[in-house]
């Protein structure tokens, strides 16, 4: 109980909790993709959005606009043991996004979001490495959202 209240004293909150309220010029707003017709990212992003109190997603134009420019994920060797196998890889994602309100005018200019992760690999468990690394990239990209939702939120700030 002691724990409870001076974790709370100090401002802690778990992840997600209590996430950054969007400004009212961002309650309804549209949220295009520049690539693939429904890429996982939108569909993530969508989902956030929709998750957020008060806001309504439309897919008419004449409304605050948030468009995913560009995703790239790649993953590159960190690490190599003794006999020249690999024993580490480190996973890249970023996703470039802008904010464009009703008039098309810039709120937030292209940005990126950068995130990386790195994982052991292990030859006896590629299965298992495989599903790693799946989930590793499943959760930068819920990363990135949570990091983009943040930034709408300090729009007009």
């Amino acid at each position: 109980m002691l724990l409870m209240l001076a974790l709370s004293a100090c401002g802690f909150q778990l992840r997600g909790a209590g996430s950054a309220a969007l400004p009212a010029e961002l309650k309804v707003m549209r949220v295009t993709a520049a690539g693939p017709a429904y890429p996982p990212m939108l569909v993530e992003m969508r989902n956030a959005l929709q998750s957020q109190a008060g806001v309504r997603l439309v897919d008419t134009p004449g409304v605050p606009t948030l468009t995913l420019l560009a995703e790239n994920a790649d993953s590159q060797v960190l690490a190599i043991d003794s006999t020249g196998k690999v024993s580490n890889y480190l996973l890249n994602y970023s996703l470039t996004f802008a904010l464009a309100d009703a008039a098309g005018k810039d709120l937030l200019g292209p940005q990126s979001v950068k995130l990386q992760r790195e994982y052991s690999f292990d030859k006896l468990s590629v299965l298992a490495k495989e599903k790693e690394d799946g989930f590793l990239r499943r959760e930068m990209r819920g990363d990135a959202v949570q990091q983009i939702l943040r930034r709408l939120a300090s729009v007009g700030r």
